[in-house]
């Protein structure tokens, strides 16, 4: 089975930010961007002040169930968002989903795609990939900092009731579909797909 990559190409057409997607075949990037390398979690940016990637990508890691008007109960770790961050030795991009069904994808070039929950397709397909995530918990650990992932890494960071947790995998071992990660991480590009859809729907 082919996996789709989320390929950085950022495209400016009247004011409005594409992403692109692409086959595995064609996992290039266009990003330009220098990576720190610190717990901060904050990625370099061309032009850091016009930028909101770190502010967005930090608002998603510290975003918590009642803000998000959830009510979960204490009895056990549930997942309710994911923070999906990929180094792609070029840039970032970091893909963001919740328990309600919102589901937003930005760059640490400035581009992406913000609240595409607003769509019945996104919706489904962002719930049904939370709803795996749970599956995934018990191979992740538990964590109370949020670093970037390695070079041609994945790292999913699982935010629940209980605290974060994150699983990191290299990019070859989805490839290869050796990955014990590789069905989140298809479903996730599930999720992409259908914000890929929207917008280009939005834009006709």
């Amino acid at each position: 089975m082919k996996i789709i990559y989320i390929a950085i190409g950022i495209t400016l057409l009247a004011g409005i930010v594409f992403y692109l997607i692409s086959c595995r075949s064609n996992t290039q990037s266009n990003v330009r961007v220098n990576q720190k390398n610190e717990n901060t979690t904050k990625a370099e940016q061309n032009n850091s002040m016009n930028n909101p990637y770190e502010d967005m990508r930090a608002m998603a890691l510290a975003i918590t169930p009642e803000q998000l008007g959830l009510n979960l109960t204490n009895e056990k770790a549930k997942v309710y968002g994911v923070v999906m961050d990929w180094n792609t030795g070029q840039g970032i991009a970091t893909f963001t989903a919740f328990q309600t069904g919102d589901a937003s994808m930005y760059t640490s070039t400035g581009g992406g795609v913000i609240g595409g929950g607003y769509q019945e397709n996104v919706k489904r397909a962002t719930v049904a990939f939370v709803y795996k995530s749970q599956n995934y918990l018990n191979k992740a650990t538990k964590t109370e900092t949020t670093p970037l992932p390695e070079e041609s890494s994945v790292k999913f960071y699982f935010l629940t009731n209980k605290g974060k947790f994150v699983g990191q995998e290299k990019m070859d071992k989805f490839d290869n579909n050796s990955s014990q990660w590789l069905e989140l991480f298809e479903e996730a590009n599930k999720v992409i797909t259908e914000l890929r859809l929207t917008t280009e729907r939005d834009e006709k």
